[in-house]
């Protein structure tokens, strides 16, 4: 299953609150810089980082729990019968009722010793981040772990992490201006990125809208490219299987 790229309109009835959540976030903006920076217009929307649920709603549903647990052990072992027993017979991929066993011929081999593929890696990453629970349907973002070629479009950025800093410059010493977590956040779009110093912590800096739209930076790194879609669990019978894979109508 390849994430599409034009994000089609899908059912989603089911996840009302958090659809018009993320639909909530402003266009493309360019943010307020300071003298000598170039390539940004002043006037952009308030901001406000949009933050995803931690894995709090895990740990007040013990099922919840057990279900991330159970799937991200058998990612780590390469027990593909451990996952699929995770899933319902056929899921909902996007408008369509997939077998559940084509979507995982379409995630790629799962074979012990070897690297996991992009699918895999984003599927794990969404379980150890955790969802949310909305109208009875247990949902995790699909945050990239590394689409480059997708970078020109990018405008959404997904903080992935606890109290990640925002500094004032492309610099660990700077101003840290505010900290985010488990949040989305956006791109200066237009804006280069900033190298970082030679040996340093972070190689690498984006920038991005921080508060009272001022420029801030956030390293790398600690960021992930969102791509729109999402997994959905439900109860079938007494168990939670993974029932739908969808993306955001953008």
């Amino acid at each position: 299953m390849t994430p599409p790229s034009g994000f089609p309109a899908t059912g989603i009835s089911l996840l009302a609150g958090l659809l018009l959540l993320l639909q909530a976030v402003p266009p493309p903006v360019q943010p307020t810089v300071p003298p000598g920076e170039q390539g940004a217009p002043a006037a952009v929307p308030d901001w406000a980082p949009l933050v995803f649920a931690s894995p709090a709603t895990e740990r007040r549903q013990p099922e919840l729990r057990r279900l991330r647990d159970r799937m991200l052990a058998a990612i780590e072992a390469r027990r593909i019968a451990g996952v699929r027993a995770l899933m319902a017979p056929t899921v909902r991929d996007q408008t369509e009722e997939v077998p559940a066993d084509e979507i995982l011929a379409s995630f790629g081999p799962l074979t012990p010793g070897q690297p996991l593929s992009e699918e895999w890696q984003a599927l794990e990453q969404a379980l150890r981040l955790g969802g949310i629970l909305h109208d009875g349907l247990y949902v995790v973002p699909f945050i990239e772990r590394d689409a480059p070629r997708w970078k020109a479009r990018i405008e959404r950025l997904f903080i992935a992490g606890q109290d990640v800093p925002l500094h004032s410059e492309p610099d660990p010493s700077a101003v840290v201006v505010t900290r985010v977590s488990h949040a989305l956040v956006q791109e200066a779009v237009g804006m280069p990125t900033r190298a970082g110093a030679a040996g340093a912590v972070c190689p690498d800096w984006t920038p991005v809208v921080g508060p009272e739209r001022r420029l801030a930076w956030v390293c790398t790194t600690s960021t992930r490219p969102v791509s729109g879609l999402y997994y959905g669990f439900a109860r079938v019978g007494r168990a939670w299987k993974l029932t739908r894979i969808y993306s955001l109508s953008e």
